[in-house]
């Protein structure tokens, strides 16, 4: 291990270097005014090749030359090698009283470069307007010979280095051809910047505009935090694709937006030692965010007073209580959930008829997407995370579906492009119909099960979306029906429905599943292009083709699981269950309330009529399936790491705590007991069904189990070889506990006494 002489002196820091040349140069970021700015996007570094990487991000163009010379030479210069400062009289020809000429390709070298801040800047929106039917004839027939994947087709000079580059790094691309349907093709432009034509100029409203990363804080990127943020890219930012990761790219110090991300990976490395840094720094993130929130008003605007990085962190810091399972701490981010809507809403975030600031023309293109595609994101996931907490705490959503007039959000590879010339490729190649249809119209589109939305190439996401838009009709529909005037044959209509609904999406969820990822390059990727979940791989490594199938196994058992979460709410009613969870440990008061007594037995004959009908059985199918699904098909990202079971997503451990609260009431209020129950007489002896049988995709099978929930009624079960009975109720319940990780104390609040009652008998 090396030794780390040199210690850095300033308060709070304690990084340490091998070399003396290294803890000068980390000492100039402690003092602001060793700053260097950006003159594209204003970001400031402490390091000049830090700036020098970042600058090539926005194109070669604007990539100073390293030796510092002039990028053309006159004619006379060039003859007798010469430095030239490039100008368009030479000051070594004006000496020498020389007329000074230059090359033709560097006149149009020198056309292409970038002027100073005085100039207006021009771009060509080609992917905001739709082109003539001519042109997109054009286009259709250009389609055809497109050009290896991942090499943009850029103007000027922009186009010799991306040819360079390529799409994500490397040289090597194969040709990869698009998905059969038009839908997933895009206009084969001629190159989505002309930067040619790209000058720069002041923003005059860029003092009003938050940096990217939020404000700084008086924190610096130790070596832990800077692992924290490789496990966070590593295991939750595919699930939970908030931040645009190239604006991100060169951060050194911790801002809002790091601290976020530095808790939720803290988190995920799963040791005591980092948990509880997890928790303190999530306290005093929440204490930041907080009074922050309090002080905006219907003034405000997003993405300008109301910096999207403080909505964002706040987003991540809600999604973390869910992850840490912490009752005290999901109670204080319920009410930042809350407040965050509220204050969203105030400021006309959710108003399709708001304007925003990179609307006005001249604005950057790239840099105008990135701003769109944040309030895209920040929508997307606050509605999942707000669906998560409504159906953990059993309780209505806060946000509406019909709030989400943003369109479709941007692929996975989109919107981890690195560098411009990565963004572009990837651009050019997005679903087109993606930027023209609205979330909330999709979700129309997948309720009413057309034939356009059966059409749409969807995404995994996509999925998850339509699933989370179901819970308010579950939420009223199952043990709400106080809050509806509808007799019961409309319920079972409206339930059914719903079944209907959640079927054709589990149906596309399968399709994407059957699909083959063996192909080194995705190129037969039918339902789901796999080039769509690309991120920041290195394509130059062997086996970086994991990476990207792994993803997509995350995403698919991610969306199982809710299809299934969300089907146990629809066929059982969560809420009541838990109740009489609860009443096997009520205190003497409660016990000895009479009006609480008729409520338990009315609770109880609830469950007794539930278990004869059909909808029980199918309840306890999406409970083993649940069951099953953490048994066989884990998740695949990075198996060999330690920390696999720190990672999954948490409305898995939700589904194990739902499941196992189902199994337990059909358990304990079934009348067909077992052998044991009967002294080994009982009476009417019948096959017992096997419940693990029905997780097969055999059609046998499948014909079996639909007889089953039919008409059997009568006929005893068992999970993997343990009948479900009182007696059994406990040793089935055990069968989730065990995937439960045992400090995620929301499973008491979803499933009141199941597990501590299991600790308990597992102590004595």
């Amino acid at each position: 291990m090396e030794y780390r002489q040199f210690h850095c002196q300033a308060d709070g820091c304690g990084r340490s270097f091998t070399r003396k040349e290294h803890l000068t140069r980390h000492e100039r970021s402690h003092n602001s005014a060793n700053l260097q700015t950006c003159h594209v996007c204003h970001r400031k570094f402490n390091r000049s090749d830090s700036l020098l990487r970042h600058l090539a991000k926005h194109g070669s163009v604007f990539k100073p030359n390293p030796s510092g010379r002039s990028k053309r030479a006159c004619i006379t210069c060039h003859a007798g090698k010469i430095k030239c400062d490039g100008n368009e009289k030479c000051s070594t020809c004006i000496k020498k009283g020389l007329e000074c000429k230059y090359r033709a390709q560097d006149e149009i070298q020198s056309s292409a470069s970038p002027v100073d801040g005085k100039e207006s800047m021009i771009w060509q929106d080609s992917t905001s307007q739709r082109s003539s039917g001519k042109e997109q004839e054009q286009r259709s027939k250009s389609n055809k010979d497109m050009e290896t994947f991942g090499t943009p087709t850029l103007q000027a000079s922009a186009s010799t280095e991306t040819s360079k580059r390529g799409a994500f790094g490397n040289g090597n691309a194969r040709p990869l051809p698009l998905a059969s349907s038009s839908l997933f093709r895009a206009p084969n432009v001629p190159g989505l910047v002309d930067w040619a034509a790209v000058r720069i100029r002041t923003d005059s409203n860029a003092q009003n505009i938050s940096p990217a990363s939020g404000g700084e804080l008086d924190l610096k990127l130790d070596t832990d935090s800077e692992r924290y943020l490789e496990l966070y890219y590593l295991h939750f930012h595919h699930r939970w694709p908030i931040f645009h990761r190239s604006s991100l790219a060169d951060e050194d110090t911790i801002t809002i937006v790091t601290l976020s991300m530095v808790v939720i990976g803290a988190w995920l490395e799963g040791s005591l030692e980092a948990r509880k840094r997890a928790l303190h720094l999530h306290e005093k993130l929440v204490a930041i965010i907080r009074p922050q929130l309090n002080n905006f008003t219907a003034r405000d605007k997003f993405q300008d007073s109301l910096s999207a990085c403080l909505c964002q962190a706040a987003l991540l810091a809600i999604v973390f209580g869910l992850y840490s399972g912490r009752e005290s701490i999901l109670s204080k981010v319920l009410i930042l959930r809350s407040m965050l809507v509220a204050v969203l809403r105030d400021v006309g975030f959710f108003d399709s008829n708001s304007v925003w600031v990179d609307e006005k023309p001249g604005y950057f293109l790239p840099l105008r997407l990135v701003k769109m595609n944040q309030r895209i994101m920040l929508a997307a996931y606050l509605f999942k995370i707000d669906t998560c907490l409504s159906l953990v705490h059993n309780q209505p959503a806060v946000l509406m579906s019909e709030e989400l007039h943003y369109s479709l959000q941007p692929t996975y590879s989109l919107w981890n492009a690195d560098g411009l010339p990565t963004w572009e490729s990837r651009q050019s190649r997005e679903p087109i119909f993606r930027s023209d249809t609205s979330l909330y119209n999709m979700i129309n589109e997948s309720a009413s099960d057309s034939l356009l939305f059966r059409e749409y190439p969807i995404l995994i996401e996509d999925i998850q979306h339509y699933i989370c838009a179901i819970q308010p009709s579950i939420w009223k529909l199952s043990d709400h029906g106080e809050y509806s005037n509808d007799c019961e044959i409309s319920r079972v209509l409206q339930k059914d429905t719903l079944r209907r609904r959640l079927e054709v999406l589990k149906d596309r969820l399968d399709r994407i599943a059957s699909q083959s990822s063996n192909n080194l390059q995705f190129t037969d990727d039918q339902f789901l292009p796999y080039r769509h979940y690309f991120g920041f791989d290195d394509q130059s490594l062997p086996g970086w083709q994991d990476s990207i199938t792994a993803r997509v196994k995350d995403l698919l058992f991610d969306t199982f699981i809710l299809y299934n979460l969300f089907s146990l709410h629809l066929y059982a009613e969560i809420g009541t269950f838990s109740k009489i969870a609860k009443d096997q440990s009520l205190d003497p008061l409660r016990e000895a309330s009479e009006r609480h007594g008729q409520l338990r037995e009315q609770r109880q004959l609830h469950v007794r009529t539930w278990i004869g009908t059909p909808t029980a059985r199918q309840a306890l199918c999406h409970a083993v399936a649940i069951l099953h699904a953490h048994q066989n098909s884990g998740p695949n990202l990075h198996d060999t790491q330690n920390i696999k079971n720190h990672t999954l997503e948490p409305m898995a451990y939700a589904a194990l705590a739902v499941g196992a609260l189902v199994v337990w009431a059909y358990s304990t209020f079934n009348k067909v007991g077992c052998e044991t129950c009967f002294l080994g007489s009982r009476p009417n002896t019948f096959h017992v069904v096997e419940l693990t049988n029905w997780t097969t995709a055999c059609p046998q099978a499948a014909k079996k189990k639909e007889t089953w929930i039919d008409m059997g009624s009568a006929i005893p079960v068992q999970l993997h070889g343990i009948e479900l009975c009182k007696c059994n109720a406990d040793l089935l319940t055990n069968l989730f506990r065990i995937y439960l990780p045992a400090d995620w104390e929301l499973a008491n609040v979803i499933a009141p006494g199941l597990f501590s009652r299991q600790e308990s008998l597992q102590a004595s």
